[in-house]
């Protein structure tokens, strides 16, 4: 099979909203982690200071930043091309790509504001 061309504008508008729709994933990820160690007690998302979890909180908001940056560039970059014919999945996906974004830095900024690491030993 062969690669698709990234050149043409159709097939860059398809990849702006897979892209964009699989950006979604790790942001769930990250969110839920947040609310499954959010403690309404400290009002503070809580976790231990050597393990795992702010390493796959990052890389989970991090993930879903790059895969919502490359979507909403391929988005950008053919909308409103006379050639493409799916103008519509361009601005789709630049719109579902820019609100994924948004999402994440809002949820980063959550997670680094009601942090709180718990010493052991």
């Amino acid at each position: 099979m062969a690669m698709p061309n990234l050149r043409r504008y159709d097939v860059q508008a398809r990849y702006s909203i897979t892209l964009s729709v699989l950006a979604l994933l790790p942001l769930f990820a990250a969110t839920a982690a947040c609310l499954k160690n959010y403690g309404h007690e400290l009002r503070a998302i809580q976790y231990g200071q050597h393990s795992v979890f702010l390493f796959a909180f990052l890389v989970c908001i991090g993930t879903a930043g790059l895969l919502s940056a490359l979507g909403v560039i391929f988005g950008f970059n053919s909308a409103g091309q006379r050639r493409n014919d799916a103008t519509r999945k361009s601005w789709l996906g630049f719109f579902i790509g820019t609100a994924v974004m948004s999402l994440s830095i809002v949820v980063f900024f959550g997670f680094y504001f009601l942090r709180m690491p718990i010493v052991t030993g």
